[in-house]
């Protein structure tokens, strides 16, 4: 694959040999044009035309050679004007006009019109001042002309330049998109399947409890049977809701509703099914939210009950939800494990580092909204979830939890 750069290169070696056969040209021109009689050293003068050839390499040494070489024909009797020698004027000129910086492109310029003056002095057909103005009138055009096609270049760079930078601005974007995406579906996936999954196991425990015990406990066995199918059930119907926004092939509005605060007594429902007492009370007038609002919320209050059925025993949550000026604050308070806990109870090494990962990640949900998430023990050894998120027209005052 040819590279730009390898294109550039190849385009300045061609560049190259067409500036190389037009100074022989200009030269072969320039001699040809002379009278015979011409003296030696003005023949050899006009072999700077030569430099026409490094003219892109180096415009002003170039330049400066040619405006010597000019000015010194002018000591001749009558200078000879050759049309060769016009024409590498004038490249010349706009040369060091579109290639140079404008202190050296000045210079450049006011070099070689002073060679032109110093030519035309002695000329018989330049030597007045109108000869001279029409000397150098169409070299210094181009040499205006060379600076416009200079500027447009810059332009043209600077706008080559901003495209570059918008399109890598464009593909980091898209990479902090894609990660943020990534972000919100792992805490998604780590809320659905952590809060089901601690409900399956939990009444899996007890139902093989129930099976060593005695023959009339068939009945509990039954119903944390039915309760595992229900977790069961609600982990698939959250899990195809979240497979439907990854595959975007549903038409919009027709994907299962996200859970929002009306599904709390169906969630309390299920954890008081696996063993835990949990109370719910509100305070305040409740107002709308926005539905992503609502699912934080609700993901607040899943993840700090999954965590209590982890590491809590038999202890009882209390679920407060605080509303004020249309915002929402929520407290999620435990007993702790207390002195009924039995083994099972104990939390593992794995279901720490989980409920820690996920507390991480309600943070971050939280933050994202605007609110401020906060966590601690209470002093009898219980835990506490205390989070806002705000309304249309603010936050409600946090409870204190221990930071």
């Amino acid at each position: 694959m040819i590279t730009a750069g390898a294109r550039v290169r190849a385009w300045v070696g061609r560049a190259a040999v067409l500036d190389a056969a037009l100074a022989v040209a200009l030269t072969a021109m320039c001699q040809i044009q002379l009278p015979a009689d011409e003296s030696l050293w003005v023949r050899l003068s006009l072999l700077a035309v030569l430099v026409v050839a490094v003219r892109r390499r180096w415009p002003l040494g170039a330049t400066l050679v040619l405006a010597a070489a000019v000015a010194l024909q002018g000591l001749s009797a009558d200078p000879p004007a050759t049309f060769g020698l016009f024409l590498a004027v004038m490249l010349l000129m706009f040369t060091v006009a579109a290639d140079c910086e404008i202190g050296r492109a000045l210079l450049g310029g006011l070099a070689l019109s002073a060679g032109v003056v110093a030519h035309d002095v002695n000329s018989a057909e330049y030597g007045t001042a109108a000869g001279m103005a029409s000397d150098l009138a169409i070299p210094v055009i181009l040499w205006f002309v060379g600076r416009g096609v200079r500027i447009q270049r810059r332009r043209a760079d600077r706008a080559g330049e901003l495209l570059a930078r918008l399109e890598s601005d464009r593909d980091e974007l898209a990479r902090l998109a894609v990660a943020a995406e990534r972000r919100h579906l792992a805490r998604e996936l780590h809320d659905v399947v952590t809060h089901s999954v601690t409900v399956v196991v939990i009444q899996a425990q007890g139902a093989q409890r129930a099976l060593t015990g005695e023959q009339g406990e068939q009945a509990l066995v039954s119903k944390a049977l039915a309760d595992i199918e229900a977790a069961g059930r609600t982990a698939l119907a959250e899990m195809r809701r979240l497979l439907g926004v990854l595959r975007e092939e549903e038409a919009e509005g027709a994907q299962a509703r996200p859970p929002g605060l009306a599904d709390l007594p169906d969630l309390l429902a299920r954890v008081r099914r696996a063993g835990l007492a949990v109370e719910l009370a509100g305070t305040g007038t409740p107002a709308a939210l926005d539905p992503a609002v609502e699912l934080t919320a609700y993901r607040v209050v899943q993840e700090a009950l999954t965590n209590a059925l982890r590491h809590a025993g038999r202890s009882t949550v209390r679920v407060t939800l605080a509303w004020a000026d249309g915002a929402l604050a929520l407290d999620i308070v435990d007993t702790g494990a207390g002195a009924g806990a039995g083994a099972d109870d104990q939390p593992s090494e794995s279901n720490q580092s989980s409920g820690g990962r996920g507390l991480l990640g309600l943070a971050e949900r939280v933050r994202a909204h605007g609110g401020e998430l906060r966590t601690g023990t209470t002093a009898e050894g219980g835990h506490h979830v205390a989070a806002r998120l705000p309304g249309a027209s603010g936050l409600p005052g946090l409870p204190g939890v221990p930071a």
